[in-house]
């Protein structure tokens, strides 16, 4: 029979026939009020960004960097990883982790800049930043017009950064060499040939790559160097040391649930004996140091690749006289280098062992490793 509704716009609609006179709205129209694919927290913007499917990690483009960079500030202040005083030096290679890691940095700058001119004292100074960018073309089999492209256009992206300026550095990975060598990418080209495993020769590169960064703070007063490392490069080394047995528990990491966490020697921010230091750089210090050395972890570590050493691998060179330079380096190294990177063959071992770079070398000569306080 008949509905005879008032809202009806027919006259013979029937009561089995009701749910076609409604009809579901369009897909995209649905799409559109759907406030799962609004911003969580402009709402007005869709969002373009997800942590794995959660409902709270749906942003917009701008609210997912804002929302990025204050986790990123929150970390680097509440950690004192970079103080007013600090000279950073930012590894930049034109990825999009490296990137990000320069725009945060800048950002950071940029915010401080702004306070120290609008302060009346000036008491906090700000912070410098410089780039560096690696060249490994010596190394790996990139043409030279490919590099000439890529050196342009980091030099573009630094240069259009907003003030306060960066200085920016070009440097051939073949720099771990004494300047009066000249043959270093000779050299280089032998350490990483005589390599044969694919990991390994990944090893050397890095090892080489954070050797020419150590350098250039070293030699332009950096004290801190930043790495822009995406999740799934950290999650490759974490699987990496975890096969390799790298960094194996110990007494000294090993404490009490209601003792307290106690930083490596290397991890340590630096004593500061100025008076003219700010005091909240101050406080900072004192949170985060220790307040005597006797808990201090007195580690070895492996010349090669840094990896702490396991009791088993420590060698007792009490007559060190009577062995081989390169004897005495191939048995100071970790168990995953003497596998993975030196060679089995002694004189092999002697070539590569003459074609390290001179700093590599000096780390096998001290027994402890006692000089930690080198960038690592």
């Amino acid at each position: 029979m008949a509905c005879n509704g008032s809202g009806c716009q027919s006259g013979g609609c029937y009561k089995d026939e009701d749910a076609t006179c409604k009809q579901p709205p369009k897909s995209e129209e649905a799409d559109s009020k759907n406030p799962s694919n609004v911003c969580i927290k402009c709402k007005l913007n869709d969002a373009v960004s997800g942590y794995g499917g959660i409902d709270d990690g749906r942003f917009c483009a701008d609210c997912f960097k804002t929302n990025l960079f204050g986790k990123f500030r929150f970390a680097v202040t509440s950690n004192a990883m970079i103080t007013p005083t600090d000279k950073v030096l930012v590894a930049f290679s034109g990825g999009p982790s490296s990137r990000v890691a320069l725009q945060f940095v800048h950002d950071m700058q940029e915010r401080a800049q702004r306070n120290f001119d609008a302060s009346r004292d000036r008491s906090l100074p700000v912070f410098g930043v410089g780039v560096v960018f690696i060249d490994e073309s010596a190394v790996l089999p990139i043409p030279s017009n490919e590099m000439e492209e890529a050196v342009e256009v980091v030099s573009e992206v630094v240069s259009s950064l907003a003030p306060p300026r960066k200085e920016l550095h070009i440097v051939p990975i073949e720099t771990v060499y004494s300047s009066d060598s000249g043959d270093g990418k000779e050299r280089i080209t032998k350490v990483v040939n005589t390599v044969i495993d694919p990991t390994g020769r990944e090893d050397v590169l890095l090892c080489l790559r954070m050797l020419a960064l150590q350098k250039v703070a070293s030699e332009f007063g950096y004290n801190r160097i930043i790495l822009g490392s995406c999740i799934s490069r950290i999650a490759c080394h974490v699987i990496s040391a975890t096969v390799k047995e790298e960094n194996p528990s110990r007494e000294s990491t090993i404490v009490r649930t209601a003792g307290k966490l106690t930083p490596f020697q290397f991890n340590r921010i630096p004593e500061i004996i100025d008076g003219n230091v700010p005091l909240a750089t101050r406080r900072r210090q004192k949170r985060y140091n220790l307040k005597s050395n006797e808990s201090v972890s007195s580690e070895s570590f492996c010349p090669l690749c840094n990896s702490p050493l396991d009791k088993s691998e420590i060698t007792d060179w009490s007559n060190i006289d009577s062995h081989r330079s390169s004897d005495i380096f191939y048995n100071t190294c970790c168990s995953s280098c003497r596998f993975q990177i030196l060679p089995s063959d002694s004189m092999a071992m002697e070539q590569f062992y003459m074609d390290l770079p001179q700093s590599v070398v000096g780390r096998a000569k001290q027994a402890n490793n006692g000089n930690l306080s080198l960038l690592r």
